[in-house]
């Protein structure tokens, strides 16, 4: 097998299909809701959950069975329903029309992997193993979450004003990477990480 490639996808306003609304489902809800996709659950019954975010506007239902029409105009799709032969369908509906498919827990059917993701702002570290052992990418998500406390999130931002600032200024574009390479190093921002917990600003 080829071997994986990374990306972190724009999915805001993008058709995202989940097809299952049982437990499964609802464990897969969270990512796809703040990156803002335009959810779409195709299921016959649903729970308490996913029936309430419907109610709200937040994704919608289709009340029904699968049938690979569902995917026309999806990005990706999410079999987890729990039903083998049901996502089986989903995932051949899914090949035939060129959309993105993971089928929870069956590695072989998917096109792409859930990671584990460790969140610091806009700081994104994912972890994946290729559907191996989740296990062990939760292990190791935990260890990074110590290793990279709530201080970058304003360290990130403050990199991410610097930068703009130099691009507006149209510095040199080589003294221009030399700073940020150097400001993004670790010296700079264990000072930086100081002078905020002198000043009360670190909470993390």
């Amino acid at each position: 097998m080829a071997d994986l490639f990374p990306l972190f996808l724009r999915l805001e306003g993008r058709k995202c299909v989940m097809v299952g609304a049982g437990s499964i489902a609802r464990q897969k809800l969270a990512g796809l809701m703040d990156s803002g996709a335009g959810l779409h659950v195709i299921a016959p019954f649903a729970a308490e959950e996913i029936q309430r975010l419907a109610s709200e506007g937040r994704l919608s239902w289709t009340r029904a069975e699968f049938e690979p029409a569902h995917l026309d105009g999806a990005l990706l799709v999410i079999a987890a329903t729990g039903d083998l032969v049901v996502n089986e369908k989903v995932y051949r509906a899914a090949l035939k029309r060129g959309v993105l498919c993971n089928s929870v827990d069956e590695p072989a059917h998917c096109d792409f992997y859930y990671p584990a993701v460790v969140r610091r702002g806009d700081l994104q570290i994912a972890i994946s193993t290729a559907g191996k052992s989740p296990a062990l990418a939760q292990r190791i998500r935990r260890e990074l979450e110590e290793q990279f406390d709530a201080s970058y999130i304003a360290w990130l931002n403050w990199l991410g004003s610097v930068r703009e600032l130099f691009f507006r200024r149209r510095v040199e574009p080589q003294l221009r990477t030399q700073t940020l390479h150097r400001i993004a190093g670790r010296a700079v921002f264990e000072r930086f990480r100081s002078s905020r917990e002198k000043h009360g600003g670190h909470r993390g």
